[in-house]
């Protein structure tokens, strides 16, 4: 389980007005990464938020392909919506193709617990403060978490690492806030002086680096 960091659900997290908790929505509600392997780009990830009341909708959408030329030799598609109303997470439902491997999870908020239903994992109900690792909540840093493709349970450790920098997609260098992720994936996350998810880099299944870059 990952360690608990209440220090960073603060402050820097409230936005919207109306004292609503948003964790990590940028002020116009758009992100947008370039997704590369090993320096050349492949694909787009893309995250949008919507706000009625106290209800935000967060959709996801990632697309990638690896090839020469016009030959594909990977294709990965990856689309989700998730809900949370006053700051607190609601729900969420994918959907993944994966090469051709057709994946659906869907997780939602019970009384005692999120149920999480995967293809590939029995149902279970997590605990209340659960998470899916979509990323761009900087709460996810301080919670249990579960693969948003798969529903399971991600047993990976974050550690903080402080204050760092870090390069958008245009190449400029802004003020960042780093975390590693290790466990059964390494992952690093920076988010930026809003809290906003402003960079990952991962190392894929093949050893080869995903690096994704917000595009300003």
């Amino acid at each position: 389980m990952i360690a608990r960091r209440q220090f960073l659900i603060g402050a820097g997290l409230l936005a919207g007005g109306a004292g609503r908790l948003v964790p990590g929505v940028p002020g116009n509600d758009d992100l947008h990464f370039d997704v590369s392997r090993n320096g050349s780009h492949i694909g787009t990830h893309m995250v949008r938020f919507s706000r009625q009341g106290d209800v935000l909708t967060v959709n996801i959408d990632a697309e990638f392909r690896v090839g020469f030329g016009p030959i594909t030799f990977f294709r990965y598609h990856h689309s989700g919506i998730e809900t949370w109303k006053a700051g607190q997470f609601v729900s969420l439902h994918t959907r993944t193709d994966d090469n051709g491997a057709q994946r659906q999870v869907s997780a939602v908020r019970q009384a005692n617990g999120i149920l999480i239903r995967g293809s590939d994992v029995p149902d279970r109900l997590a605990l209340p403060d659960t998470l899916p690792l979509t990323h761009w909540a900087i709460a996810a840093m301080s919670a249990p978490v579960f693969n948003p493709e798969t529903g399971k349970e991600l047993a990976e450790q974050a550690r903080h690492l402080g204050a760092s920098t870090v390069s958008l997609a245009d190449g400029k260098q802004i003020p960042a806030t780093r975390f590693a992720l290790t466990g059964e994936a390494q992952i690093t996350d920076w988010y930026d002086e809003s809290r906003v998810w402003a960079a990952l880099q991962a190392q894929a299944k093949d050893g080869s680096v995903i690096n994704y870059k917000r595009i300003a």
